[in-house]
């Protein structure tokens, strides 16, 4: 009951807002809405993280799930292929990408700000079988936050989260998920396994939680999944000409009001300018699964942008 008390207000609260941004206002661009496809399993109620191979949405349970990765049909919706890292854990799995010769399974969920065990499982695409379950053998990556100096418990109060991730051609960037401040930055590391320290290369005003991102790299185009936080506004951002330092963050923002109470939590490409996008289980929705097509709105900026 007072979780729907706290929801009826803070829709009240944002709903000028929203009308605001919806009208133009603020220096935002117009809204648009994802496409609605389908509620989830039960069994990927927590889905995390996403990525497209072999005609299935690949997804994973966040914190204390299986060391599993669940393959969707995208007619459905149900799991149809079940594929376990036998010798990884699931300490807070948050993000899964592809470069499109391996997948890196993020353990890196860090919400009391004091983990020293951030890691992130390798293995490569081509063990995935067509079709059955399977049990893979990953390699890993052990990182630490080049920045981090402080590590006591500050569940919520700290900027040292992180539940995206996403790869190019020549290395692996995490967002990072700023409790405190709202803010994100970006930290870059290596794609070979080992010890690293991931340093950081850009960052900006996310004015909300980063959970999730994307690279489209035939159309050079970072997509970012996020929700403000307490209100559950999910919102995504754009970034054009995206390059492998990471040295480029212009952005294009764009509120999903129409999703209010949607925890946003995985994006991933499955064409060029196509995605799909995951909610997971909150007080307000159960987990769900839309699809967004940007092609326009991509061919629309690069147009105004003499490209």
């Amino acid at each position: 009951m007072r979780k729907t008390l706290l929801l009826t207000l803070a829709f009240l609260l944002t709903a000028p807002f929203m009308r605001a941004q919806e009208e133009g206002y603020a220096g935002y661009t117009p809204l648009f809405a994802p496409e609605f496809k389908s509620l989830l399993p039960e069994e990927v109620k927590e889905t995390s993280g996403l990525f497209f191979h072999n005609g299935l949405l690949w997804t994973h349970n966040d914190s204390g799930g299986k060391p599993i990765l669940y393959g969707l049909d995208t007619t459905n919706y149900e799991v149809v292929q079940r594929i376990t890292l036998i010798n990884a854990k699931n300490k807070d799995w948050e993000d899964v990408c592809t470069d499109g010769e391996y997948v890196y399974v993020g353990d890196f969920g860090n919400n009391k700000g004091k983990r020293k065990n951030l890691r992130i499982y390798i293995f490569p695409l081509r063990d995935i079988p067509k079709e059955g379950n399977a049990s893979i053998t990953v390699d890993s990556i052990r990182f630490s936050f080049g920045d981090q100096t402080v590590f006591e418990h500050k569940k919520q109060e700290h900027d040292y989260d992180c539940e995206s991730m996403f790869a190019t051609d020549e290395a692996l960037f995490l967002f990072s998920k700023g409790w405190a401040t709202g803010t994100t930055r970006l930290y870059r590391l290596s794609k070979q396994p080992g010890t690293q320290v991931a340093e950081v290369v850009n960052g900006f005003d996310s004015k909300g939680l980063i959970t999730g991102a994307d690279y489209d790299r035939e159309n050079h185009v970072l997509a970012i999944v996020g929700y403000v936080n307490k209100v559950w506004l999910p919102f995504l951002y754009l970034i054009y000409d995206f390059d492998d330092m990471g040295t480029n963050l212009p952005n294009r923002r764009f509120e999903l009001h129409n999703y209010l109470g949607h925890q946003t939590e995985g994006i991933c490409f499955y064409e060029p300018g196509k995605c799909f996008l995951t909610a997971e289980t909150s007080p307000t929705t159960t987990s769900r699964v839309f699809t967004i097509d940007f092609r326009k709105r991509i061919a629309k900026d690069l147009e105004k942008a003499g490209k």
